[in-house]
């Protein structure tokens, strides 16, 4: 069950066979409406220090990383060990520290292992497709945790809806995680979004993150999948989430979107 406690964010639990698991860290991400949290090494981002204040947590303690759709996933200990790094996950088993990514479409994965304490998040966009599994052995190699018990939320991202991909990308997917995250466009449907041209395909970034964590040995009943589709869900008549696919195709300008902060944190 999704927890929507103010415009500003929306708070997530992690499953397991249906139920709450206790006592896990929370999954949080912020909206449409807490505006940009972009972030970069060499910039200063006055909201996201302000939307971040507002959910009650100490500026010590967010642990960012600057995104570059790598396979990169830091193992933390403390706040400082991401300072000017590059990648686009994070794993850690000290519960004051809150790890954080950004994204707008592309596909934020949480994670977290009961016995061991390991907790994380991961971006994953088209690129970097298959992270997931990537922290998962990095948490095995220096913790000693076992994907059977990796319990992983899902988060909102741009759904087969309106993910519309050519057709090297669809092959791509299709020969890398599982056939049936492509299937291909109906005929008539009309694509603002630049395609390259020819054969056009809607893409699963559901299926395909599936087929990962499968593969990695998560169990299906350890996962909850968010509903939403950022690029097309609204509530009340107003979109919820930042999109990078629908504000660049609405403003003309390929940095005009609203990104937002996955963050997973200690209760």
């Amino acid at each position: 069950m999704q927890q929507q406690n103010s415009n500003l964010f929306e708070f997530l639990e992690f499953h397991r066979a249906g139920k709450v698991v206790e006592g896990a860290p929370v999954c949080g991400l912020t909206l449409k409406a807490a505006g940009s949290m972009r972030f970069r090494w060499n910039e200063t981002n006055q909201n996201r220090a302000k939307v971040f204040r507002s959910l009650g947590s100490t500026e010590g303690a967010i642990v960012p990383v600057q995104l570059d759709h790598t396979h990169i996933v830091y193992n933390v200990k403390n706040a400082g060990d991401t300072q000017d790094k590059i990648g686009d996950g994070i794993i850690t088993v000290n519960r004051s520290l809150i790890p954080t990514v950004t994204v707008a479409d592309c596909m934020p994965l949480y994670l977290y292992e009961p016995e061991t304490g390991v907790f994380g998040i991961v971006h994953s966009g088209w690129k970097g497709t298959g992270i997931v599994a990537d922290a998962i052995k990095l948490a095995e190699k220096d913790y000693g945790a076992r994907a059977q018990n990796f319990c992983v939320v899902i988060g909102p991202h741009i759904r087969a809806c309106c993910y519309i991909v050519n057709e090297e990308r669809a092959k791509w997917f299709s020969e890398n995680f599982t056939p049936d995250c492509v299937t291909p466009l109906e005929p008539g449907v009309k694509v603002s979004w630049k395609s390259g041209g020819g054969t056009l395909y809607r893409l699963s970034l559901e299926k395909a993150n599936l087929a990962a964590l499968r593969t990695a040995g998560v169990p299906q009943e350890n996962i909850w999948i968010h509903p939403a589709c950022t690029c097309c869900t609204k509530k009340n008549g107003s979109f919820i989430y930042g999109s990078n696919r629908r504000e660049t195709s609405e403003n003309g300008r390929p940095d005009a979107f609203t990104v937002m902060a996955a963050f997973i944190k200690s209760i």
